[in-house]
């Protein structure tokens, strides 16, 4: 997958200004050492690298060639933090299970470089185990209100995503923005703690008026879902079922056109409710009761949430009309089945 160096790979950066600042949030665990090893491959560019890390001990031993700062956070609140100790032209923001191909960060400063309309975007991910299989390739806003990734978990790589597109948003497990409007937009809301942060700051990006494109040739590698970090060992009830209510609704309530706000937000909400059901239904008590609390939190935060709504409707400058040509897409029916059926049955999302 390592596409051909680019002659500029040759030169000593050492001596210019940081262009790329990797930042990467880190809970506890081995795998930010695979993460920085494939980091300190890039080629071609400048690079710092920041670990923000809930694990104390790391925090004081640190790693050689890293900043690494304590940050007993969510995933949100971390990559605010390592924004505000960062020097680079563009902010990379990576998992710490990921691991990179040594030319992803050229990749990304490149595009970059050449697309100044853009102002985010996300790479491709794969998955760690089965290395021609997708993880991650970009996705699209439905008329549900829940967000269609194009590529399901496991599906064959044949070059069907390879090209340079706009998309809604992608997984934050590597995607890189603009230093100075990832300021400009109020970083990631740190309310939303852990799951669909990055798809807000997307959703926030293009109502200022910058694309957020999906770049085929900027490679990772994820343990999300593998031997290696199994999705139910990891992913728990609480981020799945209440953060994954409370963050896809507070995102519509911030986010859309009050006219789109009435059409899409009852279907959402009936789509929650059916889940609840159905999962108390199946004696799965503590995630049909997690998705009541997540409804409960929006009311709880629903004064919050409305004064974010009104900062960012006041600064759009784009319809959603204008924005729906880009980011929305209603994929094939059977999506919207299979997709109930695995959440019921696997707790996933995607």
């Amino acid at each position: 997958m390592t596409q051909k160096k680019s002659e500029t790979s040759l030169m000593d950066y050492s001596k210019y200004p940081v262009e790329v600042s990797v930042i990467a949030c880190h809970h506890k665990g081995e795998f930010i050492y695979k993460f920085v090893d494939s980091v300190k491959k890039s080629t071609g560019v400048n690079y710092e690298i920041i670990i923000i890390t809930s694990d104390d001990h790391l925090a004081v031993t640190g790693i050689k060639g890293c900043r690494v700062f304590n940050g007993d956070q969510y995933p949100a609140a971390k990559r605010n933090t390592g924004y505000r100790v960062s020097s680079g032209k563009y902010i990379a923001f990576f998992d710490d299970d990921i691991e990179i191909e040594p030319d992803c960060l050229l990749r990304y400063k490149e595009f970059m470089d050449s697309n100044p309309t853009v102002g985010m975007a996300y790479g491709k991910l794969y998955n760690m185990e089965r290395r021609d299989r997708f993880d991650e390739a970009g996705g699209f806003l439905t008329s549900t209100g829940f967000i269609w990734s194009r590529a399901a978990q496991n599906d064959i790589d044949t070059g069907q995503y390879d090209v340079y597109e706009t998309i809604f948003a992608g997984k934050s497990a590597s995607c890189i923005i603009r230093e100075e409007l990832f300021f400009k937009v109020g970083g990631f809301d740190e309310d939303f703690q852990i799951l669909g942060e990055e798809s807000d700051l997307s959703w926030r990006l293009w109502l200022a008026g910058h694309k957020v494109c999906f770049l085929y040739d900027a490679v990772g590698y994820h343990a999300f879902n593998t031997v290696y970090k199994p999705a139910k060992e990891y992913y728990t009830s609480t981020r799945v079922h209440r953060n994954g209510c409370r963050n896809y609704i507070t995102m519509l309530l911030k986010n859309l056109e009050v006219r789109n706000l009435w059409k899409i937000l009852p279907i959402h909400l009936v789509v929650w409710f059916f889940a609840m059901c159905a999962m108390i239904g199946t004696l799965r008590l503590k995630e049909g009761i997690n998705i009541a609390i997540g409804l409960k939190q929006v009311l709880g935060n629903l004064s919050n949430t409305l004064k974010k709504r009104r900062q960012i409707q006041s600064s759009r400058v784009i319809t959603d009309k204008e924005l729906f040509t880009y980011i929305f897409r209603n994929p094939p029916r059977t999506y919207y089945t299979q997709r109930f059926l695995r959440y019921i049955t696997l707790c996933l999302h995607g």
